[in-house]
């Protein structure tokens, strides 16, 4: 085996072992997704929840309102139906303080419900603000894990880069840019050797004869015209 196959093979095992540490950080990344995903809940419910209590308290100053006129109306026809001095007048007056008392009625009667309800959801906002809160502290401790284990992750695809780039050095820049256009693409195994009857060692595509004594020698490395990988035959060693 000619060095240049041997250091093309090395770096093969390189980048096998770069892709297993790439595959362990991007296993990171569903975990953090997943964090991610509950925190924006948390926040979602927290928003929702102030919403709503937003609303409730608007309906709240908006019938206190109502209920304030409401009053000066009612009490203008008291005072009316006090300065009668007519049967008639005092009909119609008596008639518009019953009214007025009865929507008045309703209306406090409905500002009592509102209210209660209003501090059933500010105690509920409350409590979602707390879940909040709670959950972006105990998530600070896991994303600081997280962020521990990815930066150790880089460093080891950091290491096995460089051991990468020293053992890429003794192969030529022809060979090693086909090797890249091919692993690029597979994001797989890319050299194979050929199999004892000639055939890929990856599909099992048999290399043409008129290609066979060549490759025998050891010293060629070919293209697969089944798979694309590339293909060196394995010389037995002396006294085999």
């Amino acid at each position: 085996m000619n060095t240049e196959l041997e250091a093309l093979l090395v770096v093969q095992q390189h980048d096998e072992s770069i892709r297993a540490i790439e595959a362990r950080r991007d296993s990171l990344a569903p975990r953090l997704a997943a964090l991610d995903k509950a925190r924006q809940r948390a926040r979602e419910e927290v928003v929702r929840s102030e919403a709503a209590l937003e609303r409730e308290l608007d309906r709240l100053h908006a019938l206190e309102a109502r209920i304030t006129e409401h009053r000066v109306r009612h009490d203008k026809s008291v005072e009316v139906l006090n300065h009668a001095h007519k049967l008639k007048e005092a009909t119609a007056a008596m008639a518009q303080v019953e009214a007025a008392k009865r929507v008045l009625a309703e209306e406090e009667s409905e500002l009592l419900a509102l209210s209660r309800r209003i501090i059933e959801m500010r105690a509920a906002t409350t409590t979602h603000r707390d879940a909040a809160a709670a959950m972006e502290q105990t998530q600070s401790i896991a994303r600081a894990a997280l962020a521990a284990e990815r930066d150790g992750v880089d460093a080891e695809i950091a290491a096995a880069t460089a051991l990468r780039v020293a053992s890429a050095e003794g192969i030529g820049s022809a060979l090693l840019s086909r090797y890249d256009r091919v692993h690029v693409r597979r994001r797989a195994r890319v050299v194979f050797p050929l199999d004892s009857d000639f055939s890929c060692g990856h599909c099992d595509t048999s290399i043409p004869m008129q290609r066979r004594p060549s490759m025998a020698s050891g010293n060629l490395i070919e293209t697969c015209e089944g798979c694309g990988a590339l293909l060196y035959f394995r010389v037995a060693p002396k006294g085999d």
